[in-house]
C-alpha cells in the first residue's frame, strides 16, 4: 500500500469524543497531502503538520479528562504508546542526524566548487570532496532503508482492539482516546516512511569510487525523481550544473533539518505528558 492510501485509510470513528476534535483536524490537515509525489515540498509540509498535531496532541494529554481515564483504565495502552514515542524518537532523532551530516558534505562540495571557480585548478580537492559525498550518500541510503524496517514495527497498531477492555464494556471516552492516539502514530509513521523514501530513492547509482563513478558517465541517463537523486545523476554524468544542484540539495536539507529537530523536541514533550499521566 502506498503512503497516500496509508494515510488516507487513517480516519477517527464516527462517535469520537469531543476532547479529540482538534486532534481530529490537525489529523486531517496531514492527510490531505499527498507524499506519494516524493517531492520535498510535499514530505515538509506534512512535516510541518506533524508539528502542529503532536501541538495539539500535547494538550490533549495534559487535559484533566484525559489524565483521569488514562491513569485509571488505559495502564496496558501506555505501555504501547511509551514504547510507540521511544522507537519513534530515535527513528527522528537518526534521520535528523543523517541531515546534519548531509549538509556538511553538501557544504564541503560547494566549498571546492566554488574555489575552482575562483582560482582554477583544484580538481583534485573537489574529487576528494565529491568521493566524501558518494561515500556518505551510500551509506545514508543503507541507514535510511534499516530506519525503514524499524518503522515496520508500527504495522497494524492503529487497528488492534483497545487493550484489557471488551468492545461492551468499553468506556467512550477512554475508546476516543485510545483511538486517536493511535492515529497520531500511523500518520506519525506514514510521514517519516515518505522522508526515509525520499532518502534511499531507488536503486542505487552511487559507487564508493569516483573513478567507477566517472566511469558511468556516457551510460546514465536515468531520470531522477528528488533534488538528493537529481544531486546523485549530476555526479555520475557530468559536473557542468553541479553548483545548481547543490544548492537545491542544501535548501531541501535545511528545511528538513528543521523541522526533524522540531518534531523531535515535540515527541519528548509528548512523552514527558504520557510519563506524567503514569505518575499522576
Amino acid at each position: 500500500m502506498t503512503v497516500k492510501n496509508q494515510l488516507r485509510s487513517i480516519s477517527l470513528p464516527s462517535r469520537s469524543h469531543p476532547s479529540t476534535t482538534e486532534i481530529k483536524e490537525a489529523l486531517n490537515k496531514v492527510k490531505a497531502i499527498d507524499t506519494t509525489t516524493g517531492s520535498s515540498e510535499s514530505i515538509l509540509t506534512a512535516l510541518a503538520g506533524l508539528e502542529e498535531l503532536y501541538n495539539c496532541t500535547e494538550e490533549f494529554l495534559k487535559m484533566g479528562s484525559t489524565l483521569r481515564v488514562m491513569s485509571t483504565d488505559g495502564s496496558e495502552f501506555m505501555e504501547e504508546m511509551l514504547d510507540g514515542s521511544l522507537r519513534l524518537m530515535d527513528i527522528c532523532n537518526i534521520s535528523r542526524d543523517l541531515m546534519v551530516e548531509t549538509h556538511e558534505h553538501v557544504r564541503g562540495v560547494q566549498s571546492c566548487v566554488r574555489r575552482k571557480k575562483v582560482a582554477g585548478g583544484g580538481t583534485d580537492q573537489l574529487d576528494v570532496a565529491v568521493s566524501g559525498y558518494v561515500k556518505f550518500r551510500k551509506n545514508m541510503r543503507k541507514e535510511a532503508k534499516k530506519l525503514l524496517g524499524s518503522l515496520k514495527k508500527f504495522d497494524g497498531v492503529s487497528t488492534c482492539s483497545s487493550p484489557g477492555v471488551s468492545e461492551g464494556q468499553q468506556d467512550e471516552h477512554l475508546a476516543a482516546v485510545i483511538d486517536a492516539m493511535r492515529r497520531v502514530v500511523s500518520v506519525s509513521v506514514s510521514v517519516l516512511k515518505s522522508f526515509l523514501e525520499f532518502l534511499s530513492g531507488r536503486q542505487s547509482n552511487i559507487k564508493s569510487k569516483l573513478t567507477s563513478v566517472l566511469k558511468k558517465k556516457k551510460n546514465h541517463h536515468e531520470e531522477t525523481k528528488n533534488e538528493l537523486e537529481s544531486l546523485d545523476s549530476t555526479i555520475c554524468c557530468s559536473r557542468d550544473d553541479l553548483q545548481n544542484k547543490l544548492e537545491e540539495v542544501e535548501l531541501s536539507i535545511d528545511g528538513f533539518e528543521k523541522y526533524l529537530e522540531g518534531l523531535f523536541r515535540r515527541l519528548i514533550r509528548a512523552r514527558a505528558s504520557l510519563l506524567n499521566i503514569i505518575s499522576h
